[in-house]
């Protein structure tokens, strides 16, 4: 896809919600690697009162509204700031919701950059929410002291291309990190949308700024909605959401 997008000086690391992004843009990262799983039941791991509400079932009425309730433009915005997409409540469902909701475990990974940023992410490369198709990172937030104790304690580290470290964390830590709620959702569709799409979804950007390190990179912020879209004019989109009272944090870069 490709965009028309103008507007100021944008530094890379600025606005990157984690190392989602730049997976997704064919970057600096790997995919996850495939882990053989057991068949994913979710009843007894979901660890929050709210329970997920795009749960997967048979009946085909339930799975149609469950597409409408489940859509990348379907944000839930609340007086308290939070928000609601993909039926996880950002700050407050858990990484067990998301789970259970997903029908999947996912691929948990610490990473540690060469100047020392920390960031727990958790991929699922095949999720398919009445019929939203697509790949899902959750990013998880329990502070650097924690992350910190996580990076000590982890089982293995392989290094990638440009020096930053993908931790495989420690059971403990894999059991741990299941009762902490989601901060922040990425998103790639298995379509690859185009512009005139998500601006009759969400209507003009507040603000639309290119990269200067990442050509054919651009963004849409949404700061209302807590969401920034990615365009890509080599690939396909992705879909940042962050809770709207955060997205001065989006912006800056986690």
């Amino acid at each position: 896809m490709k965009s028309n997008t103008s507007g100021g000086r944008l530094i890379a690391v600025g606005i990157a919600m984690g190392f989602a992004v730049l997976l997704f843009l064919g970057s600096r990262m790997e995919a996850p690697t495939p882990q053989p799983k057991e068949p994913y039941s979710g009843i007894e791991k979901t660890k929050s009162q709210e329970k997920p509400v795009c749960a997967l079932g048979p009946a085909p009425l339930r799975l149609w509204r469950e597409a409408l309730t489940c859509s990348p433009w379907r944000i839930e915005v609340f007086p308290d700031g939070s928000s609601r997409v993909f039926g996880i409540t950002l700050g407050k469902s858990t990484l067990a919701d998301a789970q259970a909701l997903f029908q999947d475990t996912g691929d948990s990974k610490l990473f540690a950059s060469p100047k020392g940023r920390l960031a727990l992410e958790i991929f699922f490369d095949r999720v398919n929410l009445g019929g939203m198709r697509g790949k899902f990172v959750l990013g998880l937030s329990p502070g650097e002291k924690a992350l910190g104790a996580m990076l000590e304690r982890g089982m293995r580290v392989k290094s990638m291309g440009d020096g930053t470290q993908k931790v495989t964390l420690h059971p403990e830590d894999l059991a741990r990190i299941e009762y902490m709620p989601v901060t922040a959702i990425t998103y790639l569709p298995s379509a690859d949308l185009d512009e005139e799409v998500i601006m009759k979804r969400f209507g003009e950007p507040e603000k639309r700024m290119k990269e200067e390190e990442r050509e054919g990179i651009a963004h849409w912020f949404y700061p209302r909605l807590g969401l920034d879209v990615v365009l890509n004019s080599k690939g396909k989109e992705v879909f940042q959401y962050v809770a709207p009272r955060a997205f001065d944090r989006l912006r800056r870069g986690f």
